[in-house]
């Protein structure tokens, strides 16, 4: 009995290769790297606050490159067209309500409103006299396109 496990003990010996050493620094930046992140629901309507403030402020130039890059969807006109190509509920009321608004020459300020679904986020502002601009991000191209950094 001895014997046998003296045996399996040097097949065993011999079956490891301990010429390659892996650099265990390496390895552990490594696993860090492909680590699970924790991206929060605030997390990801910060980015898409920023994203649009940007596009809001540099205008046509730096919306036609963050739609491409980013797959924004983006729609502008009055309230009560735009209401016509949303087939979300949610949707079509913030529209209602952004007509009225504007109807009664109120002041709207930019928002982020999630559809029914909860998969995207809508970024709203005034651009012209009575129109608005809304720009679609999908919930997950957000967190694909997201500052690392800001993943914690």
């Amino acid at each position: 009995m001895k014997t046998a496990s003296l045996l399996f003990a040097l097949i065993a010996l011999q079956a490891c290769d301990f010429s390659q050493r892996i650099d265990t620094a390496a390895a552990v930046k490594e696993m860090k790297s492909r680590q699970v992140k924790r991206v929060l629901p605030q997390d990801i309507v910060n980015q898409v606050d920023t994203w649009g403030q940007e596009i809001q402020s540099k205008g046509a130039t730096k919306l036609d490159s963050a739609t491409k890059a980013l797959s924004i969807s983006v729609r502008v006109g009055a309230p009560a067209n735009l209401k016509l190509t949303f087939q979300d509920a949610k949707m079509v009321e913030i529209m209602d309500a952004l007509d009225y608004s504007i109807g009664q020459k109120q002041d709207i300020p930019p928002s982020i409103q999630k559809n029914t679904a909860g998969d995207s986020l809508y970024y709203f502002y005034t651009s012209e006299a009575g129109k608005i601009t809304v720009l679609g991000f999908a919930k997950n191209v957000v967190v694909q396109n997201m500052d690392k950094p800001l993943i914690k």
